[in-house]
């Protein structure tokens, strides 16, 4: 059979556009931009290559990072100036791109690891990034870095940042502010701010976390009258308030999610309420969890009334779970169908998980596929399906787990970082170690969590995750556990076996049990 092969320039335009689309814009131009071949210097000049250039994926090596900014700010960037519509940077490169080139067309930003101190400087008067912040950038976004435990008042970091930001920009129509992978950044507070604080009279678009479920309606009392879009993540429960807000209808609203990760240990009708004044409502997201302690809260009903105030909804994704005494939903899931009631609506399909504590039993309820991020409170018994978007997780049972358990979460939460077991059974045996030198189990893989907690647990579910011939955990950085647990487990911290999967830990919080007192943790910075 004849071998033969076929060059790149070999391949009609068509072929090698739908390749070159698979790569990354940044790597198609740094590659062939100016090679002294005038048909690939054609192609890199198309606004496909050109319109989006993400330069935070360049690798992290001051090396490489000089070598690629010196040949675009010199060459590339002059030359495709005018096809650029949106940067994707760092702060630490941002002000050297920005500067490059005149962008007339630029007018959407998205900055990586921003930190208030070291980028809020470059929206100033004095900044040299005035004119591109003040007049062009009508869609920004920010991947907050700062961390909202030490950046001090939440109240005085929404002045200085969110608001400065939203002001300082005069045509932004578009603002997001999400949190990277390893922090929680600081929410939005308002409570207490004057009204003219963070108002805007051209954002249609806001993505951002809030402190309470009064901050988010302090958003909506008229300030962002052009509002269509509002996404909101509330960090914090708060005792019924008596403060009275607007209560306007939201006509320019068209989408709404509220994602709330935080137990609402007394549920009051806010969210209804809020929700009755979005008449023109066509997507809705909704994230709940709710203790029901002296009253039984009905999910049927209260998924109902989520809805019943829009007629125009045609898109409603939620997640609702609800505590109760087991008798009450015992009583209550005997004499009711959910999701039948809730199919019968038309709306998409749904599942559910119940799960038994002590003396407590929590109903999930939730549209399919899982969206959400974080799944709390299940127990041996949940539904077959791949979860792909959770990653945190947190597991209890009145029945202990078994190693087949562990393997059944790792293939349904495939992207799982931080883990949270606790063993409610009654039985409270320690299991003996394994061999160390038999491979009698599957492994199960965690290939990215980072944290695990298994402090509620006992020897049995250290073994579990610790011993290598049984878990294999690659990016573990923090470890919370029981100290004798551990020592047991570890052989006074010897034992080889388990040893891989605790190497990369840099944080080890261990719980101490004294007799007639209550546990107390300790925390050990191993860096």
């Amino acid at each position: 059979m004849n071998q033969s092969s076929v060059h790149l320039l070999d391949l009609p335009n068509e072929m090698l556009f739908n390749i070159l689309k698979k790569l990354d814009n940044v790597d198609v131009l740094y590659s062939l931009a100016g090679i002294n071949n005038e048909r690939l210097d054609s192609i890199t000049r198309e606004e496909t290559f050109s319109k989006i250039l993400n330069f935070s994926l360049v690798i992290r090596n001051t090396k490489i990072i000089d070598a690629v900014l010196d040949r675009f700010c010199n060459y590339i960037l002059p030359r495709i100036h005018y096809n650029v519509k949106c940067l994707i940077v760092e702060p630490t490169s941002m002000e050297r791109i920005l500067l490059a080139t005149d962008y007339p067309n630029l007018t959407e930003l998205k900055i990586f690891n921003f930190q208030r101190d070291s980028s809020l400087r470059y929206f100033k008067d004095d900044s040299s990034l005035r004119y591109i912040f003040k007049k062009q950038i009508t869609k920004l976004d920010l991947i907050n870095k700062d961390c909202e435990v030490a950046v001090g008042s939440w109240d005085t970091y929404t002045k200085i940042v969110y608001a400065h930001i939203l002001t300082y920009c005069e045509n932004l129509e578009h603002l997001k502010i999400i949190a990277t992978p390893t922090t929680e950044y600081p929410g939005l507070s308002v409570r207490y701010l004057p009204a003219s604080a963070f108002s805007s009279s051209t954002l249609t678009y806001l993505c951002i976390s809030v402190i309470t479920i009064t901050d988010c309606l302090y958003l909506l009392d008229g300030r962002l009258k052009q509002l269509n879009t509002f996404i909101v993540r509330i960090y914090c429960t708060e005792k019924n308030s008596s403060i009275v807000h607007n209560t306007d209808d939201l006509p320019n609203l068209k989408c709404f999610s509220l994602i709330q990760y935080d137990l609402i240990e007394e549920y009051d009708n806010k969210i209804i309420a809020l929700l009755g004044r979005m008449l023109y409502l066509e997507k809705l997201t909704l994230y709940l969890r709710i203790a029901c302690e002296n009253v039984f809260i009905d999910p049927i009903r209260l998924i109902n009334e989520f809805s019943t105030y829009s007629p125009r909804l045609h898109s409603f994704k939620f997640y609702l779970s609800t505590e109760h005494n087991i008798n009450d939903l015992v009583c209550y899931l005997s004499n009711n169908d959910i999701k039948q009631n809730y199919m019968n609506k038309g709306y998409q399909e749904v599942s559910n998980i119940v799960c038994f504590a002590v003396d407590r039993a929590t109903y999930h309820i939730f549209t399919l596929p899982f969206e959400f991020m974080w799944l709390l409170s299940i127990g041996t018994i949940f539904p077959n399906i791949v979860f792909n978007n959770v990653i945190e997780l947190s597991v209890h049972d009145v029945v202990p787990f078994e190693h087949k358990f562990f393997l059944r979460i790792a293939k349904a939460f495939p992207l799982l970082r931080n883990f949270y077991v606790s063993d409610l059974s009654s039985l409270s045996y320690n299991a003996k170690k394994s061999s160390d030198n038999i491979l009698s189990y599957q492994i199960v893989e965690y290939p990215y969590l980072t944290l695990l907690d298994i402090a509620r647990t006992n020897t049995t579910y250290v073994e579990q995750f610790l011993n290598e011939t049984k878990t294999h955990l690659p990016c573990l950085t923090e470890l919370r556990v029981g100290y004798e647990d551990l020592r047991i487990i570890t052989e006074d911290f010897t034992r080889e076996v388990t040893r891989r999967n605790c190497i990369n830990v840099t944080r080890l919080i261990t719980r101490r049990q004294i007799v007639g007192s209550k546990d107390f943790y300790i925390y050990f910075p191993l860096l």
